[in-house]
């Protein structure tokens, strides 16, 4: 048998549930309580998830997910080419599936043909959520598998992550009461960005007051700004996400645009502010932990296409204030 891990196919003959997801972290930890409803509805059938290659650690630590595989393996990209040839080995990998869930390439029909060639009757396609319609992301996930109640997106840290993050602090050398900060400058795309100079002024606001430490969280986009961030705190580029998660698990405090990053921050519980320009918190905030939301509603409403944040939208005062609200 081939290796799922390795991206190819295996084990079709164990395949019961298969969900085909193909968005990004953000999207992903959304659709995590939709994925949690799939899973529960029998708990004792196996899952197989489908997603994209840099979520491949976090797909397989959810309860349920038996074997994962990633959407760069060639077999999906047959989905959208008409009547491509398809191993048997490949067929089975479909074919042996109780029920699909799939979120992947609903608006082609060739993809939805393939699918209901090898599991006739069996296949639920869904639009992937883009803003459609004027609802959470995860509502509308959840929406999708007929679950009305709306859940926090929750993950969990193993030993493996604790003992990371001890030795994170000791290498850093900070005392166990130091009080750190987190920032996250970046997102998937500029326009949502909120001006650097905001993100130095409340570096330096934080750190007038006593033993505390920044670091500033680049996320892939974001890889080639280490150096202009330097004098801005502690740059961390290159964690895993599973260690970014495990690291913003135990800051005080966090300041993020809407980003993955920020959808993680919740995820584990983090406190402190997203900031939201072009986008509509009420589709994409962040819904788990305590992460206040700061977005200038009348100011988007007379320029509702400016790509990036200033800081005539959203004042470094504003956000100081909205962090300084919990205490650290």
């Amino acid at each position: 048998m081939l290796s799922m891990r390795s991206g190819k196919v295996n084990e079709a003959k164990c395949l019961r549930k298969l969900i085909l997801f193909p968005g990004s972290l953000g999207d992903f930890l959304c659709f995590l309580p939709a994925l949690n409803v799939i899973q529960g509805s029998i708990p004792n059938e196996k899952m197989v998830l489908v997603t994209r290659e840099e979520l491949l650690p976090i797909a397989r630590r959810i309860l349920g997910v038996s074997l994962t595989s990633s959407l760069d393996n060639r077999l999906f990209a047959k989905l959208f080419v008409p009547h491509a040839s398809i191993t048997q080995e490949e067929a089975d990998f479909f074919s042996s599936a109780y029920e699909i869930f799939s979120w992947f390439g609903h608006t082609r029909s060739e993809v939805k043909a393939t699918l209901n060639r090898f599991a006739p009757g069996r296949v639920r396609s869904f639009a992937f959520f883009t803003g459609q319609e004027d609802v959470h992301a995860s509502a509308y996930y959840l929406q999708c598998v007929g679950q009305r109640e709306v859940c926090c997106p929750s993950l969990l840290l193993g030993p493996a992550e604790k003992q990371w993050l001890d030795a994170y602090w000791k290498l850093r050398g900070w005392p166990v009461s130091s009080r750190v900060l987190v920032l996250h400058p970046g997102s998937g795309g500029k326009r949502k960005r909120w001006e650097p100079q905001g993100f130095a002024q409340v570096s330096r606001w934080w750190r007038n007051n006593g033993n505390r430490q920044v670091v500033v969280l680049l996320g892939p986009a974001e890889e080639s700004e280490e150096k202009a961030w330097k004098n801005i705190g502690t740059v961390e580029r290159c964690l895993s996400v599973w260690q970014a998660a495990a690291l913003l698990s135990r800051v005080d405090l966090y300041l993020g645009n809407d980003s993955g990053i920020s959808h993680l921050a919740g995820a584990v519980g983090a406190r402190g502010v997203t900031l939201f320009g072009p986008t509509k918190p009420q589709q994409w905030r962040p819904l788990g932990g305590a992460l206040s939301i700061i977005h200038n509603a009348s100011y988007r409403m007379v320029m509702p296409k400016v790509a990036g944040i200033s800081l005539v939208e959203i004042s470094v005062e504003e956000v100081c204030a909205r962090l300084a609200r919990y205490g650290v």
